[in-house]
């Protein structure tokens, strides 16, 4: 089975807005909606499963007029959920593969994620990671916490459903729409000029 996990519990707290960030809107739609809709329309992804916490009980009340599935997470912090996660699916199968993506993604598409999960299956690793030139975030204006020889990661992971060190595949991507990881009101600003 392929899942695609919606990391929705994080605090949220560079946005600087009332607001939980999975429910921050552009043009009057949250975050995670957009995320949900492009992940509905890929023809890979066979199940979607949205990962709260105690940090975005509002999130949570929001998503429950939707038919997905939910899994309530420590909020604790993105590598202690992740462990939490992989735990939980690997409770009930070691052979899924779990696509990871941040509620804060409103510009990967449907095709995006499927071109990413074609590239994964074609790979011989058990895990991938999608990272986009740093160059790219430079053109846009825009700032990224964390750099690994000139390639910024995105935010869209794939690992087996076991709790353990996976050996990985890094897929770099050269799209802009990668780098609006909205993490600041610049981004949402720059977004906004670009996007609508």
């Amino acid at each position: 089975m392929i899942y695609a996990i919606v990391m929705a519990g994080g605090r949220g707290t560079r946005l600087k807005t009332p607001v939980e960030k999975p429910l921050f809107k552009l043009h009057n739609k949250p975050l995670i909606k957009y995320v949900l809709d492009n992940l509905d329309s890929s023809r890979r992804v066979e199940k979607i499963i949205i990962a709260t916490s105690p940090n975005t009980p509002e999130t949570c009340e929001y998503i429950g007029q939707f038919d997905y599935d939910v899994l309530d997470t420590p909020g604790v912090g993105f590598v202690h959920d992740l462990g939490f996660i992989l735990d939980y699916f690997e409770s009930k199968s070691c052979d899924d593969i779990l696509l990871f993506i941040n509620a804060d993604l409103p510009f990967i598409s449907g095709e995006c994620i499927d071109y990413i999960l074609d590239y994964y299956f074609k790979s011989s690793t058990e895990a991938l990671s999608t990272l986009i030139p740093v160059s790219i975030f430079e053109d846009l204006g825009l700032e990224y916490e964390f750099e690994y020889m000139g390639l910024v990661p995105v935010g869209v992971n794939i690992l087996k459903s076991v709790n353990k060190i996976q050996e990985e595949t890094q897929l770099v991507i050269e799209k802009q729409e990668l780098a609006f990881n909205i993490n600041t009101l610049q981004d949402a600003t720059v977004a906004d000029r670009l996007y609508f």
